[in-house]
């Protein structure tokens, strides 16, 4: 009797599954789209972006404060601390603030006087756009 082999498996064929090369070429493929896509985005900008817009806005608030400061008082405070306690001055309605903060970099910002006319600065950390001013707003 002749037994025959019967296999329940199809025959191989000569290449099945993908080669190392293959997966490597994908994947780098993959990892170059992901860079593009990700320069595109520039969040380290749009955060430098968002962090001057609020910096703006707080040095608005300020100026705001210290107007109101000159019209109670009739001069200038002598310092943005002044905002918030009373220096021993007359007409003082204050507190114009609830309290002082710092620009979104974490630097205080810098306040001055000169000529009639005064100032509040934020170095706005070193960015592309320099520094932020009431003058400028």
């Amino acid at each position: 009797m002749k037994h025959s082999t019967f296999s329940s498996q199809p025959p191989r064929s000569s290449r099945s599954g993908f080669t190392l090369i293959e997966i490597m070429l994908v994947v780098a493929i993959i990892g170059f789209i992901a860079i593009v896509a990700l320069s595109q985005l520039n969040v380290a900008g749009r955060r430098d972006e968002a962090s001057r817009t609020s910096t703006k806005s707080l040095i608005g608030q300020y100026a705001t404060a210290v107007n109101s400061y000159y019209l109670d008082v009739g001069k200038w405070p002598p310092n943005l601390e002044a905002l918030l306690n009373d220096p021993g001055v007359n007409n003082w309605r204050g507190p114009y603030l609830l309290k002082l903060r710092d620009d979104l970099w974490g630097e205080p910002f810098q306040y001055s006087v000169a000529n009639g006319r005064f100032e509040i600065i934020s170095n706005a950390g070193g960015t592309e756009g320099g520094p932020i001013s009431s003058n400028d707003i």
